[in-house]
This record gives C-alpha cells, sequence and structure tokens, in this order.
C-alpha cells in the first residue's frame, strides 16, 4: 500500500505523456492550444458528423505543425471506399502524421466500403504510408454497436497486431466505473491479450452534461453509476472530475507493476483547454488527496 506522497507521485506518473481529444470545432484554438498542452503531447481528432475525411486529415497536419502528434480518428464506417482512405493517407503523411485511431463508428453510412476496423487495418494502407502507431477501441462496459463480441473482435485485433508494421495500442471508451476498467484488463490478459491501454477518462465538465454523452454513447451501466452517486438530480447540476478514477488507476499501477494501463486519454466535454489546465495543475503537484486517499482536489 502505497504512503500519501507515493500516491501522489504515482497520480502524477499515471498522467504523465497524457493525451487528449478534440474535435474540427476547435480548429481555431490550435494557437491557443500551444500555450497549454505540452508539445508533442498527442492530440486525437474526431470525426464529427458534417466535416469529412478531408477536414480531419487538413486539420492534422495543421496540429503537427504546431509541434504536437496528431492522432486522426479514421471511422472504418464511414469510409466510401479504399481510395478515400489512400488519399487521406497520402495527406497526413506528407504533413507528418504517422498515428492514427482506427475505430468502427457507431453507423455505417449507405454503401459503407468497410464492416469493420480490422477490415481497414488489413488494407496494408497504413504501412505503406509509413504509419508507426495504430490505436483500436477497447470497451471495458462493452459496446450497444459491437453487441457481445467485444472480446473476441479485440483478440482479432491483437492476432493482427503480432506480424503488423506498426505498433498497436488499446484506448479506451470512457467510464465512471474503475473496478470495471482494472477487471476488464485482467479478462483481456486472461484472453491472451497484451497490447498496452490507455485509459480513457471524461475530463472535468458538469455530471448533467457527462451522463448525457455516457448515455448517448451506449454506456449506460456508467451513466447508471454516475447518476446513482449523483443523487438527486439537484446533485447533476454540480461538477465531475476524473480524480477518483485517476487514484484508482494510480494505485492499481502502483500495486501492479505489470499493469498494462500506460496513460490517460482525456474526452474534453468540458473544453480541450479547461481539460489540460487541470491536469497541468495535477502534473504541477498542485493538488491535495482526500482523507480517504479515494481522490483528490486540484488548487
Amino acid at each position: 500500500m502505497p504512503s500519501t506522497e507515493e500516491l501522489k507521485q504515482h497520480i502524477v506518473s499515471f498522467l504523465e505523456g497524457y493525451t487528449i481529444e478534440a474535435t474540427p470545432h476547435d480548429e481555431d484554438k490550435i494557437e491557443a492550444f500551444k500555450e497549454t498542452i505540452p508539445p508533442g503531447t498527442r492530440v486525437y481528432m474526431a470525426h464529427l458528423p458534417g466535416f469529412t475525411l478531408d477536414d480531419v486529415a487538413r486539420i492534422c497536419v495543421k496540429l503537427q505543425s504546431n509541434g504536437f502528434t496528431a492522432v486522426p480518428h479514421i471511422v472504418s464506417r464511414k469510409l466510401e471506399s479504399a481510395a478515400q482512405l489512400e488519399r487521406a493517407l497520402d495527406t497526413l503523411a506528407q504533413g507528418g502524421v504517422a498515428e492514427a485511431l482506427v475505430i468502427g463508428g457507431d453507423e455505417a453510412i449507405p454503401n459503407a466500403a468497410f464492416d469493420s476496423s480490422l477490415e481497414v487495418l488489413k488494407t496494408g494502407l497504413f504501412g505503406k504510408y509509413g504509419f508507426r502507431e495504430i490505436g483500436v477501441a477497447g470497451h471495458p462496459e462493452g459496446s450497444k454497436a459491437i453487441g457481445p463480441h467485444t472480446m473476441e473482435i479485440l483478440k482479432d485485433k491483437a492476432e493482427f497486431a503480432k506480424d503488423a508494421p506498426f505498433a498497436v495500442r488499446i484506448v479506451t471508451q470512457f467510464g465512471f466505473d474503475a473496478n470495471a476498467v482494472t477487471d476488464w484488463e485482467a479478462a483481456t490478459e486472461a484472453a491472451g491479450i497484451t497490447l498496452p491501454i490507455h485509459v480513457g477518462l471524461a475530463g472535468p465538465t458538469s455530471l448533467k452534461r457527462l451522463v448525457g454523452f455516457a448515455m448517448r454513447c451506449g454506456i449506460t451501466s456508467s451513466a447508471r453509476f454516475m447518476a446513482n452517486r449523483a443523487g438527486a438530480v439537484a446533485g447533476l447540476l454540480g461538477q465531475h472530475a476524473p480524480d477518483d478514477l485517476i487514484t484508482h488507476f494510480a494505485r492499481h499501477r502502483a500495486e501492479n507493476p505489470s499493469s498494462r494501463l500506460k496513460h490517460a486519454h482525456f474526452f474534453c466535454f468540458g473544453g480541450v483547454l479547461k481539460t489540460a489546465e487541470w491536469v497541468n495543475a495535477v502534473l504541477a503537484g498542485r493538488f491535495e488527496l482526500n482523507g480517504k486517499g479515494t481522490g483528490f482536489k486540484v488548487s
């Protein structure tokens, strides 16, 4: 069991090298990102409705040129053709982008060229364009879009990763139940999956907003968990920060040195800059653990 000071050090260690997710709506904030987010940080770029893959590629090149490590979302069921994918990868590679997050997507466009992220990975195009690392999705609490076969699908990706010309990592969906994540880590290990895991966390935002996003993302069990913990409807007017989850994962890593929970990945429902400022304060040691050592408050 780590001491209070040791636990604080483990919290900082877990957040070092954090990654963060932005959207195309944040394009005009890239200059502000440079004042807040450490250079070289992986900044994921989500592919939202109303934007094209070319938009995502263009913004990622801009992020890369501003000193970040851009990670575009490649949503398999939004791809119209292999040619569309190749055009985007060519743009990205010419701009120095060498990482991506390849996911299936909740809804397919009409006449989508691919059914799954594994099909996209098997095109060979990421190797052709020199990509060095690819993220794939992990779902500790299951996925409404995938159904009951999430572990089987992840095992197929892990098997593919053994001979892939790039490194593969798992990036999980966000949730609120820390035990669900650590139990899932153990379950993946038992299934023979040894890929590193970047743990999805929701950055600081209102509880009401967060529960709404969780329900829309199909994380219903986690949404109920948070709603029950918040208590009455009035409680949902409060603010959420992931300090309890981070503390749990930091302690888990301290007690399990071989843990595959390598980094924290932040979904920024309250805004990228707000999330980055909060994480930076923790990294600078400006926080105090609560009396039970189950969470902390940023000063």
